[in-house]
């Protein structure tokens, strides 16, 4: 079963460089987001619904692209047997985020240390992760940034539940997400599993391997599903 990734506001994989190893026997593929047209969940899912398959796989939504995933699900690809939302939500994540419109995003206050230390990882990261963050954010250009920062202060909490199997991966020492947005999770997923790590938001950064082997039991037991349908069936 494939695992497949959606990546985080930089929208990219590069960020899930610590998570890889620690998941190096399952069969890994990353949809990085499209940083052309419009930068809404409907735009997005529109746009990546045909790039996932058809063969059996799972789908991890990393913050930002949480709401992507239940958006995707919602749609009954082909081939989805479950989904993980790591450190993410299904509502507007912060209620600062209605100042995007009315605020400039410099560019070195974005990727400044100790901001990064204190909002992002909590004091738990090594100096090759603040690298790699701050590159990450060196690369995105700053409309982009503002759109995608406009499309998660927009997020309505969805209408419809989701009924496939879905693991929460929650950050416990967050600060970019609200108790509240957190849990919209658990209040919109039926079939759901929380796992609560100990970590800041950037949760499979700095806690790759809690992490790697949460969504490895939740591959294995949707594995063993799909065995016991097919014997059945």
């Amino acid at each position: 079963m494939r695992l497949v990734l959606l990546p985080g506001l930089n929208g990219s994989d590069r960020l899930f460089a610590p998570l890889r190893p620690c998941l190096d026997s399952l069969h890994i593929e990353c949809c990085s987001i499209p940083e052309q047209g419009q930068q809404t969940y409907a735009a997005l899912t529109e746009a990546l619904l045909p790039k996932l398959g058809s063969s059996p796989y799972v789908l991890l939504g990393e913050s930002f692209s949480g709401p992507l995933a239940y958006a995707i699900a919602q749609h009954q690809p082909p081939g989805l047997r479950g989904v993980i939302l790591a450190a993410s939500f299904l509502q507007r994540p912060h209620p600062l985020l209605a100042l995007t419109p009315y605020l400039p995003l410099p560019r070195n206050l974005l990727r400044s240390g100790p901001l990064l230390r204190l909002f992002c990882v909590n004091g738990q990261a090594s100096p090759e992760l603040l690298e790699l963050l701050r590159g990450e954010i060196s690369q995105l250009p700053t409309a982009l940034i503002r759109q995608r920062l406009l499309t998660l202060n927009q997020l309505q909490a969805p209408k419809q539940p989701l009924t496939l199997p879905v693991l929460h991966l929650h950050a416990r020492q967050d600060r970019l997400i609200t108790r509240k947005a957190a849990a919209s999770v658990r209040q919109h997923c039926q079939d759901l599993r929380q796992i609560d790590i100990d970590g800041p938001h950037f949760l499979l950064q700095s806690q790759p391997q809690a992490s790697a082997k949460a969504i490895r039991a939740f591959i294995k037991e949707l594995i063993q599903q799909d065995s016991a349908v097919t014997e059945h069936g």
